[in-house]
């Protein structure tokens, strides 16, 4: 007889947002917050005080260029795009307490040019008219950041200018609503995501990430040498041979501290990192960069990368009986490889499946016809950014099985009949 069995085999996949996560044999770092993840799929690897909200500085430019480029990849600007400098930006650029690059008044300079000094240089001026080229004004830029983060999930961020510095700078033109004593805040998970979208959206962000030293406006007037800020990059005063940091983005402002948002890709696996006001006693120019090694070098030292192969099947339930087919039983598997990291000295992930499917199967039966959804149990807790969970994945046959036909239909129906 045909028995309508449904086997609720759910492989256990236990991805769970918000509680503990892998433990680092650095439990803490001599910042106020710090956190790494994988830059893919976006699973938290190390977390301290992550969701607390806290100035930003200069990591800002790094929303502010991802709008640049999506600007530029919707064909609103070019590279060679001239941007007139406002009365604001040439104020400012004359300051010598603040990072910039020199800016003629009432000269214009290519978005490529003010691209490069924002990421280079932090050049603060640099990214207030970067604002200016893809929104048309300092507060319709700000607009478009906020409503960029909306998109993406982050609701507990404070943006009120296109550098992240204090409002205080900006000679009263400042956001709406805002105080003169404003700067933007950001939790590191937050710094995280928006990272996570430029490496994913703009990877090419990484090709001026990893610049040392460049040229800005050559053949001008404003011609000058850019010199990065990211002391991890190779033959800067805080790199670590064992880490090709590639980015991304330092941040410093009286409230916000010495911070740095970094990344690097080692053993074929990019990470993410944040480290928020490291070294509150600010003894040590290094101290982000030296708290950042210790989260990456971590990372790669104590956990290791797991992935489940595409066609993985539980020992018990590999293949499933198919009525009236050519093939009395069919193999099924994961429809795709999964993956994720485990802290070293936790035991292999054991794969125990839920599938969810009447049995027997009816022939025919196509070859990767779902059959059921898959989790995996880890024995720890995965954690990931907001909205970055993974779905169950799909269980499907791994062959095809084709109807009985003649006298062997025949000889099946008159068996399973009795």
């Amino acid at each position: 007889m045909f028995k309508k069995i449904i086997i609720r085999v759910t492989l256990l996949l236990t991805f769970v947002l918000g509680s503990a996560g892998p433990t680092l044999a650095a439990t803490t770092v001599d910042a106020k917050a710090g956190l790494a993840v994988d830059a893919q799929s976006g699973q938290i690897l190390f977390d301290q005080a992550g969701s607390e909200v806290l100035p930003i500085g200069s990591m800002t430019k790094l929303l502010t260029v991802y709008l640049t480029l999506n600007a530029i990849k919707q064909g609103k600007l070019s590279w060679d795009t001239q941007v007139p400098v406002s009365a604001l930006a040439y104020k400012l650029t004359k300051n010598t307490e603040l990072t910039n690059v020199p800016l003629t008044e009432n000269g214009k300079y290519s978005v490529r040019d003010l691209y490069d000094a924002s990421l280079i240089q932090s050049a603060n001026s640099a990214a207030m008219l970067l604002g200016d080229a893809f929104a048309g004004s300092q507060t319709a830029a700000v607009k478009q950041m906020r409503a960029q983060l909306q998109k993406w999930g982050i609701k507990d961020a404070y943006i009120v200018n296109l550098s992240g510095l204090n409002n205080s700078y900006l000679d009263g033109q400042i956001y709406p609503g805002s105080a003169t004593t404003d700067e933007n805040k950001m939790s590191a998970v937050d710094m995280a995501i928006v990272a996570q979208h430029l490496l994913k959206d703009f990877p090419e962000v990484l090709n001026t990430t990893k610049q040392t030293n460049m040229t800005f406006a050559a053949g001008t007037s404003s011609a000058t040498k850019l010199t990065t800020w990211n002391f991890m990059l190779a033959g800067q005063a805080a790199a670590d041979t064992n880490l090709p940091v590639d980015g991304l983005k330092t941040g410093t402002t009286e409230l916000a501290g010495a911070c740095f948002t970094g990344t690097v890709k080692k053993d074929g696996h990019r990470i993410i990192t944040v480290v928020m006001h490291a070294n509150k006693n600010e003894t040590d120019s290094n101290a982000r960069f030296i708290e950042t090694a210790k989260i990456m070098n971590d990372v790669y030292n104590e956990q290791s990368y797991h992935t489940i192969a595409q066609g993985s099947a539980p020992t018990n339930q590999q293949r499933l009986p198919v009525k009236l087919g050519t093939q009395p039983r069919v193999p099924v598997g994961l429809a795709q490889s999964v993956s994720f990291w485990l802290p070293k000295a936790q035991a292999k992930p054991k794969v125990t499946y839920k599938l969810t499917a009447k049995t027997p199967l009816a022939a025919p039966v196509a070859k990767d016809k779902m059959v059921g959804t898959a989790n995996i149990t880890t024995p720890v807790t995965l954690r990931y950014l907001p909205g970055e969970t993974p779905k169950a994945t799909k269980v499907t046959t791994q062959k095809a099985s084709a109807k009985l036909t003649g006298f062997s239909l025949f000889k099946a129906q008159v068996a399973d009949f009795f």
